[in-house]
């Protein structure tokens, strides 16, 4: 198995990114706005929203080569469904709550780096031809390492979503700086209040944000997880 490291992986989302955003933006305009929709339509993928389990365990898979799955029809049956490697099944929970948009494109993504890094590192995936990602509740960017493929495809899909050039300039335009020292909703409500903006503005969770900018060093210091805990009594 290949390992991509992050260096590895900014650098092909950039390459991916090119083409796309010529074409969505052929006046030279910066893309803030990265839909992940829009460019898996642009590579050739087809997004199909269906119940793919009956709890919402998983929210999104794919495969790189033809296969059959399994998904839930209207009446509650396990149905079998032919995955033709160019398609990527989203849980439809995620198409019909406006507050999930964060977390849909973050999975829809997350699928498709799998399919950009077999594209073009097949090493990584091997004889693998199937690939789950299953997001139960919300993206943690500080988990433990357990998957290389899964690690692999949410820094690629960080990458893609948010390219450092649109960070930047909306660090710029929400008042946050070059750089955000701390991040704490319980002591600096205005920059937490400015840092959501600007995901909601990027179309992004709040966390994924800050994963991104504690990746290009953007954040020095993130209290929400901590802060988080406090408020649910874990130590």
């Amino acid at each position: 198995m290949a390992y991509l490291s992050r260096a590895d992986l900014d650098d092909y989302a950039e390459r991916i990114l090119y083409n796309f955003v010529k074409a969505e933006h052929p006046n030279g305009h910066l893309c803030y706005n990265v839909d992940p929709t829009r460019l898996a339509q642009f590579y050739g993928y087809n997004i199909l929203y269906v119940p793919i389990t009956r709890n919402g365990s998983i929210l999104g898979q794919t495969s790189t080569g033809t296969m059959w799955t399994s998904i839930i029809d209207p009446n509650g049956n396990d149905i079998f469904f032919f995955l033709d490697g160019q398609t990527i099944l989203i849980d439809e929970r995620l198409s019909n709550d406006p507050k999930c948009y964060g977390r849909r494109n973050f999975t829809i993504a997350h699928e498709l780096a799998h399919q950009f890094i077999n594209r073009a590192y097949p090493e990584v995936y091997g004889t693998q031809s199937r690939i789950i990602c299953d997001y139960r509740r919300s993206f943690k960017p500080h988990k433990e390492i357990t998957d290389w493929r899964e690690w692999q495809a949410d820094a690629l899909a960080a990458s893609l979503l948010l390219p450092k050039e649109a960070i930047e300039e909306a660090m710029f335009c929400f008042g946050l700086g070059e750089k955000i020292n701390v991040l704490s909703k319980k002591y600096s409500e205005y920059k937490y209040k400015r840092f959501c903006e600007m995901a909601e503005f990027l179309q992004v969770s709040k966390s994924a944000l800050a994963y991104r900018l504690e990746q290009l060093d953007l954040l020095e210091r993130n209290c929400l997880i901590h802060e988080a805990q406090q408020r649910k009594g874990v130590a």
